[in-house]
């Protein structure tokens, strides 16, 4: 316990008077609080150095240390700012959810020299997932050693063989992420949440409101699937056709193992009448999440149909997008300092991304007429460039 806190407790509501403010009032009176005043409205004038970021804001401060600082010399731009510890012992929030369920948390890909994140990562899920067992599943050409000792009764390690190459090591993602998945299953988990070595997930008692999403919103009837498939608004695009996020994706085991089928990049293809060489379908890359998301499409529904009414369809029937925010979700990697990239804009009539609160109307059947801010969908040329909407 810290010297002011022992004090706090010793003096209770007394503790006040052996503040220096309360003291030296009382010795200078009006005088000692014009000059706190003046000299309070000169520091403000330097307000654009940003040195107090541990801050209390009625009572509580977002974070307990900071030791450095932030410069603003931004002049046409309110600039606010968010701080996340980077280390496990700093982040004190917890989880008091419980769940009948078995939850498995899925960690996939490369760690390499990522390792110090996950392990603060790891640390801070076993605070705010504590109804979960966590499964990293990555490849034999990893510092096995290293790994193994993040390994323990609730966290689990998969050593993969890596597949053959392909573009976007979409391969990669779909065995690691397959295999998870089957263990997660043999464990009898029956939800799951699939990550990424570099993300981190903040919000604590996730489990049971990822739960609650999938009872508030269910599926559209078919033979595939029993619920929906949750995912982030990072990177789910509204005017790329298909362009789901598989960033961080939520749902039941057994539906997720679906998703993540097995089956190679170019056999997946064939079903498209596309090959590694001809990637492309009405100017749609099936590339990464798109092609994932158009694959696991195929199946449900047979025909597809390559335009963005069916796309937004698709996200009405059978996924639910939650916002970054909803998750106090950070991804390690492409810009993280913008926390609020392509989902905020007010340079462009719409934001790239698509976020919940897109997606309740779309589920409820609003008029959102996204056909007027766009009447035409992403388009890119063979290179895979953008040729098109937010290209300038």
């Amino acid at each position: 316990m810290s010297f002011r806190n022992l004090l706090k407790k010793k003096l209770g509501n007394h503790y006040y008077k052996i503040r220096s403010k309360y003291i030296l009032t009382k010795i200078f009176g009006k005088y000692y609080l014009n000059t706190r005043l003046i000299l309070k409205r000169f520091i403000n004038k330097f307000s654009f150095i940003k040195n107090n970021l541990n801050k209390r804001v009625e009572y509580q401060s977002i974070i307990n240390k900071e030791t450095g600082f932030i410069v603003d010399c931004t002049r046409d731009n309110y600039l606010s700012y968010h701080l996340r510890p980077k280390n496990s012992k700093d982040f004190k929030l917890e989880s008091t959810c419980s769940i009948k369920e078995k939850f498995a948390i899925i960690i996939q890909g490369p760690i390499q020299e990522k390792f110090s994140f996950l392990k603060n990562t790891l640390d801070i899920y076993k605070q705010i997932f504590k109804n979960s067992i966590i499964i990293i599943s990555t490849w034999k050409n990893e510092n096995i050693e290293l790994i193994s000792s993040l390994k323990n009764n609730t966290t689990f390690i998969l050593f993969n063989e890596e597949p053959k190459k392909s573009q976007s090591n979409i391969n990669h993602q779909v065995i690691s992420t397959n295999k998870a998945l089957e263990f997660a299953y043999e464990k009898g988990a029956k939800y799951a949440l699939k990550t990424r070595a570099d993300i981190r997930i903040g919000k604590n008692n996730l489990e049971s409101f990822l739960i609650s999403l999938l009872k508030t919103f269910p599926v559209k009837k078919n033979d595939l699937i029993s619920s929906r498939i949750i995912v982030s608004s990072n990177n789910t695009f509204k005017y790329r056709i298909y362009s789901l996020s598989d960033i961080v994706m939520f749902g039941e085991t057994a539906d997720l193992l679906k998703y993540f089928d097995k089956e190679t990049f170019v056999d997946g293809l064939k079903k498209f009448d596309l090959d590694e060489n001809n990637l492309l379908k009405n100017e749609t890359p099936v590339v990464a999440e798109i092609f994932l998301c158009s694959r696991f499409l195929y199946k449900l529904e047979s025909e597809m149909s390559w335009n963005l009414d069916s796309w937004w369809k698709s996200l009405k029937d059978y996924f639910c997008i939650i916002d970054n925010s909803s998750l106090d979700l950070f991804w390690n990697k492409y810009d993280w300092e913008y926390e609020y990239r392509y989902i905020r804009t007010y340079s462009d009539k719409f934001s790239r991304a698509m976020d919940f609160q897109d997606w309740l109307s779309l589920y409820n059947g609003f008029e959102n007429n996204w056909h007027i801010a766009s009447d035409e969908h992403e388009k890119y040329n063979e290179f895979l460039q953008l040729k098109n909407i937010f290209k300038n």
